[in-house]
């Protein structure tokens, strides 16, 4: 049976890593201006949603001219598309690359997840809601899959390495961040913020997908 992918051309190789060296872009430097319309989309994507969100709505929570935004993004699809790259570039930018330390870099991921589930808690519901019938919305969650990607490149490397188990790395992707997703999803339902002690979560993640390691010692006669 062929495992699912969620979207993602990543059956075509071995690793998911070399998906990542193909799909890989430079960060875009954001100016004072763009900082402050690529937040005001995100704000306006919380108050109605991204397929009614306008440019003219972008601007003046932004505080600029709705020429400014079609000079700087180009269009709509464009904007929608930037903010979503910059997320994707922020959570890249904590989740690092692979060091050889399993703890540590699993630690990282857990924690920049954590973090952007927190920061994101009232847009991921938008998203979720709108991602099968909004197009340009699903183009720029093209970004967010790379760095789907990204961390599931990670884990199968230590699958090779042999220290977890084999399994469809976006599976194992999903049992690291999937709950710490779902936390942040429903945080918002809930009368306090949930607490999560990463180093906990980690735990328990290495205690199901870690590979153990087999004594040889000979049991005494």
């Amino acid at each position: 049976m062929t495992q699912p992918t969620l979207g993602l051309n990543l059956d075509a190789s071995k690793h998911l890593h070399a998906h990542i060296l193909e799909v890989e872009v430079p960060h875009q430097d954001w100016d004072a201006t763009q900082t402050a319309v690529l937040d005001a989309v995100i704000a306006c994507a919380e108050e109605s949603g991204f397929r009614a969100l306008t440019t003219r709505r972008v601007a003046d929570v932004a505080g600029v001219n709705e020429v400014t935004i079609f000079r700087r993004f180009g269009s709509k699809a464009k904007l929608i598309a930037a903010a979503f790259e910059r997320e994707a570039a922020a959570i890249g930018d904590q989740v690092g690359e692979h060091s050889g330390d399993l703890r540590a870099d699993l630690e990282r991921i857990a924690a920049a997840i954590w973090d952007a589930a927190g920061r994101r808690r009232l847009t991921l519901p938008v998203i979720l809601s709108e991602l099968s019938t909004n197009a340009e919305l699903r183009a720029a969650a093209g970004h967010s899959m790379d760095a789907v990607a990204r961390v599931a490149a990670t884990l199968e490397r230590y699958q090779d390495d042999g220290l977890l188990l084999k399994e469809p790395p976006l599976q194992a992707y999903a049992s690291l961040v999937g709950p710490l997703v779902y936390l942040g999803i429903i945080s918002r339902l809930l009368p306090q913020p949930p607490e999560v002690d990463i180093a906990t979560h980690v735990q328990r993640f290495l205690d199901g997908h870690a590979v153990r390691v087999k004594s040889n010692r000979r049991k005494a006669k």
